[in-house]
């Protein structure tokens, strides 16, 4: 980038972190001979700001409800000015922010599962942003949009219940996020043996009779787990008859 460029996008970072009369006059003082209407420039600014406020409330509604109003303005106050917008692609200005919650949680007394639902929110919305999985696959295949998140918390049954909840049940979980090749919206759930003997089946490429007799578990039972989970996206089967197992 050429050094004028930069410079550029260096003042403008600054002022997009903390718009006002005094931001602006240090923008204009950067760029001598400027003639753009302050009143235009000023709007902007707010616009700009307005943009990420806009996307850390869609992103993370359950965050925002567990920290109550007034910690969420500062806290979103606080992201923007440690993080000012600069991503063409809106949405990116929320990916930072799970790991600023975890950063900002202790000095700032918010409870301890929030930086964890703040990872699972931005999971379950970058999972579903992502591109969609292949519509045929030749053998049992992972869903390539699945994600794994590891905490000491009962999230996925707190997401479910939106928000009804105090707050989510202390106890690890292992939770699986994926994107449903054909709804197209994020499924997640707590891993459980057979949902993770099905992932195992599908990444070393395993038959159901030869686990079937390696596990002990009835080859009807394993079949009638890889049809279930073929439903719902977390492994993609092939076309009836292109199965080799």
């Amino acid at each position: 980038m050429k050094p004028g460029l930069k410079h550029f996008f260096d003042s403008m970072g600054a002022y997009f972190a903390r718009p006002g009369a005094q931001s602006l006059d240090a923008l204009y003082a950067e760029h001598p001979g400027w003639d753009a209407p302050r009143g235009r420039v000023s709007v902007y600014g707010d616009f700009v700001r307005g943009h990420v406020r806009g996307v850390l409330d869609k992103v993370f509604p359950l965050v925002r409800k567990a920290v109550e109003a007034e910690p969420w303005d500062a806290l979103v106050e606080a992201y923007t000015l440690t993080r000012p917008a600069r991503h063409h692609e809106l949405n990116h200005l929320a990916e930072g922010f799970p790991a600023f919650v975890a950063d900002a949680a202790a000095p700032r007394g918010l409870a301890a599962f929030v930086p964890a639902l703040a990872r699972f929110e931005w999971t379950d919305f970058a999972v579903f942003a992502s591109e969609a999985p292949p519509e045929r696959v030749e053998r049992l295949t992972a869903n390539p949009t699945l994600a794994v998140l590891e905490h000491p918390y009962r999230l996925c049954a707190y997401v479910r219940a939106q928000g009804t909840l105090p707050e989510p049940e202390a106890g690890e979980e292992l939770a699986l996020l994926w994107r449903h090749p054909e709804h197209l919206v994020t499924y997640y759930v707590e891993a459980t043996p057979p949902a993770l003997l099905v992932l195992k089946m599908a990444v070393e490429g395993l038959a159901v009779a030869d686990v079937a007799a390696a596990t002990g578990m009835p080859e009807a039972e394993l079949r009638g787990a890889v049809e279930r989970f073929s439903r719902d996206g977390l492994v993609l089967a092939p076309a009836p008859g292109g199965s080799r197992d």
